[in-house]
């Protein structure tokens, strides 16, 4: 084999391995959108299971989660508060 041959064999290789190296690449990217795709439906549903929890004993006194709720209540106070501020800012 003299040394063309040699270089080109070379040279194959390499390609075919950068080439089955960016596939691979490929696919980890596709698989790992896939998965965050994945998290975020999970998340939307966790939250949506939450916020029907949250409506469903809000006015619960003696919930399991009776704190979390009033902690949420208050802030949902809060957050009017801020909005009434703000708007008469604005309206200043």
């Amino acid at each position: 084999m003299n040394l063309f041959d040699k270089l080109e064999k070379t040279v194959t290789e390499t390609g075919q391995g950068i080439s089955r190296k960016a596939k691979e690449l490929a696919e980890v990217t596709r698989l790992k959108n896939l998965l965050h795709t994945c998290e975020e439906v999970m998340d939307q549903k966790y939250r949506e299971i939450g916020k029907a929890y949250f409506e469903s004993h809000k006015d619960e006194e003696y919930s399991e989660y009776a704190e979390q709720c009033k902690a949420i209540l208050d802030a949902q106070r809060g957050a009017e508060a801020l909005k009434e501020q703000i708007e008469n800012i604005s309206r200043a």
